[in-house]
């Protein structure tokens, strides 16, 4: 059974819907024996490219973040250049090619045991859609994997891994995103700043098509509607490109949007503390409107998981904001100490917070930080590593042919 739960955009469109598969107790149980095990074993013997960071302990979205803004901002700083494109792969587990999935698993050195469960576990599957206690029929389906299954999150690892392996773009899931640097002098003449610029589009162009040319054999759809691409310079005149993919070109914006996080074409914040703030200020509004009818203990647990966490969201990377951007952000906080505590006017609002276990909103962003302050905790990703050790290639990954033991 499917329950299609609704994305952002036009609900009366089907296409706006996520269909989210409902399994058996007994199948998540299996799947979860099977897929703890296939995880270690393809971590242990790094068959998983680096840079993939979705569905990963240990990893998480704002690491990718970190190490892509750095790179950014580094160019930025030395007067360099860099362009930078986020692709969009159309209905990413809903259409993955069985065969082509199915083909790659042995040379992982998976069992044949394991791959003809694989195998069975994708075969012959019929769906139905449940809404509001209404059935439809069931269909049969011969493609893609299904959402909300324990084991589903690695059989898209492993159908993408090669994707990486053929390009330099960087994955979280099916958010993938692609560079190119222009790290040579600062001084260059204005003559010859088209050239270069010239060359940072090729570079692009370049991964764009082995991008595709993958998506081709794998029967991979991109959808360059919603693909992105940002300049990021220091320079004054404009930075106008129109890298081509699959035949449409795409126009430079002045912000580029990966993993919920806007960025500027100089490396700021700013769009993406406003809405930030935006949103969090209309959720706390709602609690302020009900306020009376719930306890101020009620009220805070509320504040906590409905306003907090779209502030907190990756703050390591904007904490060092100007002033001036964050003011909304510590303004929302204060209103929220005042909705949450009864007694407002008459206590500072820093006994408030203490009394209400209302942490400032930079407590979480320092412990984010941590593990990038430490440059030899043997607990960061590669990456982030490589920030430290001042360049070099990312640590490569195993082959996927490359002879390994057992799993089982």
């Amino acid at each position: 059974m499917v329950h299609p739960i609704p994305k952002k955009g036009d609900r009366s469109d089907p296409s706006n819907y996520r269909p989210i598969a409902i399994t058996s107790l007994f199948s998540k149980i299996m799947e979860s024996i099977i897929n703890s095990q296939l995880m270690r074993y393809l971590e242990d013997h790094q068959l998983i490219n680096d840079r993939q960071y979705g569905f990963r302990r240990g990893r998480s979205a704002g690491d990718l973040l970190v190490y892509l803004t750095h790179r950014w901002a580094e160019a930025v700083e030395s007067k360099w250049e860099a362009l930078a494109v986020s692709l969009d792969i159309a209905k990413a587990f809903d259409r993955i090619w069985h065969k082509a999935l199915l083909s790659k698993l042995p040379s992982y050195g998976l069992p044949e045991k394991l791959c003809k469960w694989i195998t069975s576990f994708l075969a012959d599957r019929s769906i139905k859609v449940v809404v509001d206690g209404a059935c439809s029929d069931f269909k049969p389906i011969n493609v893609g994997v299904p959402q909300g299954c324990v084991l589903s999150p690695t059989l898209f690892l492993l159908h993408i891994n090669d994707m990486l392996l053929t390009s330099s773009i960087h994955c979280y899931a099916d958010d993938s995103t692609g560079d190119a640097l222009y790290t040579g002098r600062a001084n260059i003449s204005r003559e010859n700043v088209a050239e270069y610029r010239d060359k940072l589009v090729s570079e692009v162009e370049s991964l764009l098509n082995k991008v595709s040319d993958w998506g081709r054999l794998n029967l991979v759809q991109f959808n360059p509607q919603k693909t992105q691409v940002c300049a990021f310079t220091a320079k004054k005149n404009p930075f106008v490109v129109s890298p081509q993919f699959q035949g449409t070109p795409l126009l430079a914006s002045a912000s580029i949007g990966i993993l919920g996080v806007d960025i500027s074409s100089d490396v700021q914040f700013r769009g993406h503390l406003e809405e930030r703030a935006k949103l969090a200020s209309k959720k706390l509004g709602v609690i302020s409107r009900a306020r009376q009818y719930f306890m101020p203990a009620h009220r805070l647990q509320l504040y906590k998981a409905q306003v907090r966490p779209h502030m907190e969201y990756c703050s390591h990377l904007w904490v060092g904001a100007p002033q001036c951007q964050l003011l909304p952000l510590d303004h929302i906080q204060r209103r929220a100490i005042r909705i949450v505590d009864d007694r407002v006017l008459s206590d500072r609002l820093d006994t408030l917070a203490l009394r209400r276990d209302v942490v400032s909103l930079w407590e979480p962003s320092r412990k984010e930080l941590t593990p990038f302050l430490k440059a030899g905790n043997a607990s960061a990703t590669p990456l982030i590593l490589q920030l430290f050790m001042g360049g070099g290639s990312h640590l490569p990954s195993r082959e996927p042919h490359a002879r390994l033991p057992p799993l089982l």
